[in-house]
């Protein structure tokens, strides 16, 4: 929070909460992340006039290509976009090493809160465990221990449920209550959220819901722990805040699409996920209302619906696809754009004032290369879209990952780290017309990080989600007598000029990624 604006507070004895709504107030900007975004998608959605929200944004803004970087996975890309750091200078590199502790640079959030400035950031991949910050904070994936006994959830028959055969044992020790639960649910609905427990482990709580998929069977959810042994969020009781205030547990992490090809995964999965993302789009909406510098929220639904249902849109690049499971579930890609737009909608209602409206993504979307896999793969192409005081309808030219946090600084009025990789939009510079300030430095003394890779359960529920394969990895021990190894900056990975068939899940035949939209 500024310091002018506290002490106006203080002065004027106000008993409601300062808002900046006038035009001399210091500048806020809120960041919402589309994981997984992609023009592709956007564009025609929006000629069809089927994203009211993102088209408000797009004919009022400036918008185009969000370039990622290889590696292109979540946790990386995102620490990258809030930190205006390359992977081999910020640490997150990969799966091995996706959360916040693996991170060397502060964040942004970090950055303004060395500044007491306020900042709430909601569901940002790489943010676990949680860092105190002057604001709200609840952590994105990669989780520990956040479910239990698998993250994916199962299909169990009536008989299973009576004694007739063993069931996983996060349901066997709650198999009276879902018995209960399920005893007249009608076929294709859901119970309420229920709790549950864990006879092993008496400090454990969870809860859990059940779908009724046929007449003798069933799909239950991941059992989600909800004790407090579980930090997803800072401060720490702000978990049972947020679930006091939306009216149900807060989930800080959704089932899997790893089973993408079992019968009944494109039943369920998709309204499962659907319930999740309502549930973090509720929490990011308690406070996005409230006295902030920088308010971020990334939604991971799209992203999470375009692996397992981008093949039902995209028939003719699998030739295996079974065209009755296509035609059934054509269109739920374009659903989740739609309920994401929602979603976004409601939270902009509930801000304050005119701050400036960042819309970004990690990369965007495309068919798998593998055609024997019927699943939808990252393209380095994402969007980004910027609103507000001073910036004019436009389409810009692309943008890289590493320019987004130099360019909130510059927006937020803050000097830009000259070691950053990063560069603010030339747009937003030319828009306003000031200079950007920079400074030499952010990184004032070494963030305590490290090289470990994740643990046991992380992993786990990383080969749950779909993200990876194998054992769990095991941290590098050295020689006796050598000294731990110790990661090596290096600069930003830059792509060669015409070469996007060089990078990761690239388009077949070199094909060019559609353009962005364009102004009428």
């Amino acid at each position: 929070m500024k310091r002018a604006l506290s002490f106006i507070c203080a002065v004027a004895l106000l008993a409601a909460s300062c808002s900046r709504a006038g035009p001399d107030d210091s500048p806020r900007v809120i960041v919402l992340g589309i994981d997984g975004g992609t023009w592709t998608v956007i564009q025609p959605l929006l000629e069809a006039g089927q994203l009211p929200n993102l088209k408000k944004l797009v004919d009022g803004g400036l918008h185009g290509v969000l370039e990622s970087r290889p590696p292109i996975l979540s946790p990386v890309v995102w620490t990258t976009i809030f930190t205006g750091f390359g992977f081999m200078k910020h640490g997150v590199r990969d799966w091995k090493t996706s959360q916040s502790v693996n991170r060397r640079v502060s964040a942004i959030w970090e950055i303004l809160r060395d500044r007491n400035e306020r900042v709430d950031v909601f569901n940002v991949p790489g943010t676990w465990p949680p860092d105190p910050i002057p604001g709200k904070m609840l952590s994105g994936f990669p989780l520990s221990g956040a479910t239990f006994a698998g993250n994916t959830g199962e299909i169990v028959t009536r008989d299973q449920l009576s004694g007739g055969g063993k069931l996983p044992l996060a349901y066997r020790d709650n198999v009276a209550t879902i018995s209960t639960q399920v005893a007249s649910l009608e076929v294709g609905k859901w119970t309420d959220w229920f709790p549950g427990v864990v006879a092993s482990r008496p400090s454990f709580r969870g809860t859990m819901r059940a779908y009724h998929l046929l007449q003798d069977e069933f799909y239950l959810t991941p059992l989600y722990r909800t004790d407090p042994e579980v930090v997803v969020s800072e401060p720490k009781g702000l978990r049972a805040e947020v679930s006091g205030l939306i009216g149900e547990p807060y989930i800080p992490e959704g089932p899997g699409w790893s089973r993408w090809e079992e019968k009944h995964t494109p039943e369920l999965l998709y309204q499962h996920l659907d319930q999740v993302f309502s549930i973090q789009s509720k929490a990011a909406q308690q406070y996005v209302g409230g006295d902030w510098d920088l308010f971020l929220f990334v939604m991971t639904f799209v992203d999470r619906i375009s692996h397992p249902y981008w093949a039902y849109d995209h028939p003719e690049d699998f030739p295996g696809l079974d065209p009755l499971k296509a035609a059934r579930f054509h269109g739920a890609v374009a659903n989740a754009y739609r309920r994401s737009d929602e979603e976004l909608g409601r939270i902009l209602a509930k801000v304050q004032g005119n701050p400036y409206v960042l819309i970004v993504s990690d990369h965007g979307f495309q068919s798998s290369n593998d055609q024997s896999k019927a699943v939808g793969a990252h393209h380095p192409d994402g969007i980004y879209i910027l609103t507000g005081p001073g910036i004019a309808p436009r389409t810009g030219v692309p943008k890289f990952i590493e320019d987004v946090t130099p360019t909130l600084l510059y927006l937020l009025n803050m000097p830009v780290g000259q070691d950053m990789d990063g560069k603010v939009f030339a747009e937003a510079v030319e828009m306003l017309g000031r200079k950007p300030q920079t400074i030499a430095t952010y990184e004032t003394g070494a963030r305590a990080s490290t090289n470990e890779p994740v643990d046991t359960d992380t992993w786990e529920s990383l080969r749950g989600l779909g993200y990876v394969d194998g054992a769990p990895p095991r941290a590098d021990k050295p020689k006796p007598g050598e000294p731990a190894k110790k990661g090596k900056p290096a600069g930003i990975p830059k792509r060669p000029p015409g070469a996007l068939e060089q990078w990761p899940e690239a388009p077949p035949n070199g094909a060019a990624p559609a353009p962005p939209p364009t102004q009428p």
